[in-house]
């Protein structure tokens, strides 16, 4: 057992790339710096929840995690869904968030929208006719009653028997 440490040690003495660990050399424990990224977006203004169309801050939106925020999804304060957040900070006209609702409806969109709200909101921010114009058009008919016209029909309804909006 002796023999084996020797012959390693030996061998390690004769090696002249082995590099030796010397108190007095300027290279020995030399502390390395510690380079820190830290990427941070800085998003500042107000945004609206694509289903609510809740408006808020971001810092109103974000998930937080162990390792800080969700750097993918958010989550929206008031109707409880969670959200892309490149979606949510999109810049979208009202044809485009038309599009995108239609290109999501067939996974759900209209089932996460409150709709009293969702529409009165897109009345007050001055989206509703060019919002449900491009909607029609995307989906291809102005007078067709699908299941989503009877849900939409449906949720109106209610609001008005709850009295959220007048019918």
């Amino acid at each position: 057992m002796s023999d084996k440490k020797y012959n390693r040690e030996q061998k390690a003495k004769d090696d002249k790339q082995q590099e030796r660990l010397d108190p007095k050399s300027p290279s020995f424990m030399k502390a390395k710096p510690k380079v820190e990224v830290n990427i941070v977006d800085i998003h500042t203004g107000i945004y609206s929840c694509p289903f609510c169309l809740h408006t808020g801050k971001i810092n109103a939106y974000l998930i937080s995690t162990k390792k800080g925020y969700d750097k993918r999804l958010g989550h929206c304060p008031e109707c409880n869904n969670n959200m892309m957040l490149k979606t949510l900070l999109a810049d979208m006209t009202p044809e485009q968030f038309a599009q995108f609702a239609y290109g999501y409806s067939t996974q759900g969109y209209w089932q996460k929208v409150p709709f009293a709200k969702f529409n009165e909101r897109l009345k007050l921010i001055g989206w509703q006719e060019r919002f449900w114009n491009k909607y029609r058009e995307l989906k291809g008919s102005y007078t067709t009653t699908s299941d989503e016209e009877d849900m939409w029909q449906a949720q109106k309804e209610q609001a008005i028997k709850e009295g959220q909006i007048k019918g």
